[in-house]
């Protein structure tokens, strides 16, 4: 006979912490009535946002994606018509991905900036203020965890 297993509050907040995710990326999709995976959605920010200084490296550091994952990302998302890559002006063998015009249409349909003031609006000001801290919080023992800073996370 099975023991029925006895989960923990920490381990149901962390189930909730996925669950809430998984469910606002899908109410998102629900919204803009497209699949954006948000994978993709978070590389177009990030490159868009560091115009024209992001890297493959870059890319794996803020995204915490393995570089091959990234390198395959990439390589999706240029087939796609959403980046380009070149070769840095000055050192030859660094890359520098550039977002298209088609991407970043792509990314302003994925950061649904309605949705997101719709989804945190739902919250009082002290409640925004609780939750930034937590995930401040958390944010920064899986930095440490991983032997990294937010200073890691910084461009080139």
């Amino acid at each position: 006979m099975a023991k029925n297993m006895s989960i923990d509050e920490n381990y149901l907040l962390w189930l909730l912490l996925f669950q809430t995710r998984a469910a606002l990326f899908k109410a998102r999709q629900k919204r803009i009535g497209k699949y954006i995976h948000s994978t993709m959605a978070a590389a177009l920010s990030t490159i868009w946002s560091y115009d024209g200084k992001v890297t493959p490296a870059l890319l794996s550091r803020r995204l915490f994606l393995e570089p091959h994952s990234v390198s395959e990302l990439v390589i999706r998302m240029e087939k796609k018509g959403l980046i380009t890559k070149n070769k840095d002006e000055k050192r030859e063998n660094i890359i520098r991905i550039w977002i298209t015009e088609k991407g970043r249409k792509v990314c302003q349909q994925a950061i649904q900036v309605d949705f997101v003031q719709d989804m945190m609006n739902t919250l009082k000001p002290e409640q925004k203020e609780v939750l930034f801290a937590c995930l401040r919080t958390l944010s920064h023992e899986a930095l440490k965890d991983m032997g990294m800073s937010e200073e890691d996370l910084l461009p080139d």
